[in-house]
């Protein structure tokens, strides 16, 4: 009998483009067109058996151009960090789901000096993706579930960046 769930085990990735993200670096606010892509890997969630799956990001990472030159990089921390999000459905007739994307994350600014500065995200990313009719996704728009502070790792954690809106299309864009 199928569920409707991808298989557990899988590893399924997906193409992202976030159009107009909001980034607030040192005082600025700039819009940003970040494009890459994310790998999930499908295991069993023990909470819910029969009606989700846990994706647990084995790699993400979207990168674009800033007005003044520089680069961002938004990638993975770590891919052992045990967050996860998840696949559930929603309603069965006809299938639907939701999607639940938790991603630990660092910054990068990349300058044309050389001189990068990383920071890494206070919490991680959540990505919240209702209606899913389809997965892996096709072009289904996602939303942050909350702004996203980066801080530099030093003794004083301060946050260098907040990743504010985050509307990303996911998958056969």
């Amino acid at each position: 009998m199928s569920t409707g769930l991808p298989p557990i085990g899988s590893e399924i990735p997906r193409s992202m483009l976030a159009m107009g993200a909001t980034l607030e670096i040192g005082g600025a606010t700039v819009q940003v067109d970040l494009r890459g892509g994310i790998k999930e890997r499908v295991d069993v969630n023990p909470d819910a058996p029969h009606d989700s799956v846990t994706l647990r990001p084995v790699g993400f990472q979207v990168t674009g151009e800033l007005p003044d030159g520089r680069t961002v990089t938004l990638a993975q921390a770590d891919a052992d960090t045990g967050s996860a999000g998840a696949l559930r459905i929603s309603r069965h007739l006809p299938l639907t789901y939701e999607l639940l994307d938790v991603v630990p994350v660092t910054l990068t600014l990349s300058g044309p000096d050389g001189e990068d500065v990383v920071a890494s995200a206070v919490d991680p990313l959540v990505l919240v993706t209702e209606d899913v009719t389809q997965f892996p996704t096709q072009g289904d728009l996602s939303s942050l579930e909350a702004p996203v502070a980066f801080a530099v790792t030093d003794a004083s954690s301060t946050v260098v960046a907040r990743l504010v809106t985050f509307p990303v299309k996911s998958g056969g864009i």
